[in-house]
């Protein structure tokens, strides 16, 4: 016999939002009737607090797998429902990742009420044992569940090791519940007796994976709760820096050569496959390019990738990726005149100095190259830095010195920082440039909880066009939230 909690919620150290109430009742209520929901909450709205809620409170004797979707996350999740948040008994609540022994991780599963744990972790423990001893749970709750769906997909839609364990804990019978902020972007399927290929929004697929799924959105909580008194705004403007005249000349010779090798993509691809792309618009050839068997893909793909390191990388960097485009155009002379670094780097440089002292600025990039040449640059100007890449091994500790310092500080990221780190203490987010996951960058966007973000690109060329398609989605799927300037 499943119990629960009566109604009044266990006490906590944390203070209840209305909207937090209202959430986890209908929780409670979808548990008792069986319905697997997923929790669509904003970004910086507290989906730790709910997880943290309905762990202890309403299900506080129910057997429990919360799914942590990274490292960062696992670290940050541990360390709040032990020590900031509390309550839970030393041996209720137990952890383990890849450090943690092979006899340990069997002993928190078959005893601990509670297990986290990363979900590749987990399931290489769990797959290991025999089905007689594999640990019930009647919970599992998945944290950034969007994440769990694959960007392109047949018949498989869940990424690994998720493709498995889903289907193991709906047949097992335990409640699935989901945690996200970006539900709202779909991905791209080959529907096979149709031969086309489709764009699905990631919700249904996981309604397809999931059974008895039910959802709670973000537009009904804003109109049946107070969450619109807790929401942050994010102020996002475009940044236009201008490209030097060799750069533009290189990035408008790449351009002309990937509307010409994707015109001839779509017109193999219709030839051999007649309904293939009915449904998929040109200017999204690029997503499903890598599902298509013309023989320009590679090419496609591949200009795609170096006009991608030329807006992104350091001339030193991606200067020798140039010299295997000469049929487009970029001769040795263009290629040998670049400057020694982008002029994004200035930009970046311009704006940090212009802030007040005492300020925090925070700045991301996607490629190492990057990440330290504007470390290396802004330390020159006097300005204490920080940096959070994958390379960089004690993240949390670098993130709470980056919050703690008193002076004017810098802190620079790679992608490693698009999720599960909140930095409110920072004013300033410069994005140095974007990509085109809706999802990816509006979760960049919310790190520092609201305030001001500058999206660098480079004026009059294909990147100014991407901002401006990316700051018109973002408007469109999440405008409770970003005031696009």
């Amino acid at each position: 016999m499943i119990k629960l909690q009566n109604d009044k919620l266990a006490e906590s150290m944390i203070q209840q939002r209305q909207y937090q109430k209202i959430i986890l009742s209908k929780l409670k209520e979808n548990f008792l009737q069986g319905h697997n929901t997923v929790v669509e909450v904003d970004t910086g709205l507290g989906k730790r607090v709910l997880a943290f809620l309905l762990i202890k409170d309403v299900l506080s004797e129910q057997r429990v797998l919360l799914l942590l979707h990274s490292t960062i996350s696992y670290s940050e999740t541990i360390h709040y429902f032990k020590v900031e948040y509390g309550g839970f008994r030393e041996s209720e609540f137990q952890a383990f990742s890849s450090k943690t022994s092979g006899w340990l991780r069997y002993k928190i599963l078959d005893e601990a009420r509670v297990v986290a744990a990363t979900p590749q972790t987990f399931a290489n423990a769990f797959n290991k044992l025999p089905q007689s001893k594999k640990p019930k749970f009647n919970v599992v709750i998945i944290n950034e569940i969007d994440k769990i769906v694959r960007r392109h997909g047949d018949s498989r839609l869940l990424i690994f090791p998720y493709n498995n364990l889903i289907p193991h804990f709906a047949y097992s019978g335990a409640w699935i519940v989901g945690m996200t902020g970006t539900i709202r972007d779909s991905h791209i399927l080959y529907n096979q007796s149709k031969d086309q290929i489709e764009i699905q929004p990631e919700i249904v697929s996981l309604d397809k994976r999931i059974p008895e799924l039910h959802i709670i959105r973000m537009d009904t909580l804003l109109a049946q709760t107070d969450i619109k008194n807790y929401i942050q705004n994010t102020y996002i403007q475009r940044y236009h820096v201008k490209a030097s005249p060799e750069l533009q000349t290189i990035l408008d010779l790449i351009d002309q050569g990937i509307k010409d090798l994707r015109q001839l993509i779509i017109d193999e691809t219709m030839e051999q496959h007649p309904t293939l792309l009915e449904t998929i618009p040109s200017s999204q050839v690029a997503l499903v390019s890598g599902m298509l068997e013309s023989g320009n893909t590679q090419k496609y793909q591949g200009l795609l990738l170096i006009r991608k390191y030329c807006t992104a990388m350091q001339p030193k960097k991606f200067r020798k990726f140039l010299f295997r485009l000469k049929k487009f155009g970029i001769t040795k002379d263009l290629i040998y005149d670049l400057p020694e670094y982008n002029a994004k780097i200035d930009k970046v440089l311009e704006l940090i100095k212009k802030q007040p002292q005492n300020s925090k600025t925070v700045v991301l990039c996607s490629f190492l190259d990057t990440a330290q040449k504007l470390e290396d640059e802004i330390q020159q100007i006097g300005v204490t830095t920080f940096q959070v890449t994958g390379q960089v091994r004690n993240k949390i500790s670098v993130l709470n010195k980056f919050k703690e310092i008193e002076e004017k500080a810098v802190l620079v990221m790679t992608a490693v920082g698009e999720r599960d780190i909140d930095l409110p203490q920072a004013n300033l987010l410069i994005v140095y440039d974007v990509v085109n996951t809706v999802k990816t960058m509006y979760q960049r966007f919310k790190r520092t909880r609201g305030g001001l973000v500058l999206c660098l690109c480079y004026k009059k060329t294909f990147e100014e066009q991407k901002v401006n398609r990316l700051l018109q989605e973002i408007s469109k799927r999440y405008p409770w939230s970003s005031i696009i300037e």
